[in-house]
């Protein structure tokens, strides 16, 4: 069953590479050609938002840990 499986798995994948490379020059994703990089960076916009706010979330959080409150009365 294995081995069935394996032949399967390397057929289909050779297959998958023997077709791409008959796809024509004009498609919208040739092969061998990056797909999607200016729209990649285009949105790397928002990747930056999130580790600025992770960032901005971890130095609060170590502050807050670090901190050490006062009580409400005095002595």
């Amino acid at each position: 069953m294995r081995k069935t499986g394996a032949i399967l798995a390397t057929t289909a994948l050779l297959m998958g590479s023997a077709l791409a490379a008959d796809a024509p020059a004009n498609s919208p994703l040739p092969a061998g050609k990056p797909a999607g990089t200016h729209q990649a960076a285009l949105e790397m916009g928002g990747v930056w938002l999130v580790i600025g706010l992770a960032a901005v979330a971890g130095i609060i959080a170590a502050v807050a840990s670090t901190t050490q409150g006062t009580s409400g009365t005095s002595s």
